[in-house]
């Protein structure tokens, strides 16, 4: 008789902070580049301040959340990932997508295989290219690019 059992583990703040801020690391210098034009956020020091209940001087621009720390990135920010540029102008976006920093991450890692997802969790094992896909399940449901 066989039976289906479901396992089911928490990962600690320790290792998604580290892992987010790999990841976003990994996305931004080189993961995506070749179908991401651009990733912004438009959060202002005073919109940090009201969603964190954290100081922040208006002229401390790097006091701003950061894609690359990883406990900035656990507040789960909205940002605007610009794709699709049509390649004779780069100043001609096709689409944007809102995704937010954490939420983005934690549905393209549900969205891999079994085999590729075991890899990344125990070991924290990836590549660019893994990144990428991560990146992609989470902003598309799907890769699309590459």
């Amino acid at each position: 008789m066989n039976r289906d059992i479901t396992i089911t583990y928490s990962k600690s703040d320790l290792w998604w902070k580290t892992t987010l801020e790999d990841l976003w690391v990994t996305i931004l210098e080189g993961g995506s580049n070749y179908w991401v034009d651009k990733i912004e956020h438009n959060l202002t020091a005073r919109v940090y301040k009201n969603l964190y209940g954290t100081g922040i001087d208006t002229e401390f621009k790097s006091e701003l959340p950061s894609l690359k720390n990883g406990e900035d990135l656990m507040h789960n920010f909205q940002v605007i990932v610009y794709h699709g540029a049509d390649e004779s102008d780069s100043r001609v976006y096709s689409e944007t997508v809102r995704v937010k920093t954490f939420d983005v991450i934690y549905d393209g890692i549900k969205l891999l295989s079994d085999d590729v997802k075991m890899t990344i969790m125990n070991n924290g094992d990836w590549d660019a290219n893994d990144a990428d896909h991560i990146f992609q399940l989470g902003v598309f449901g799907e890769v699309r690019y590459g």
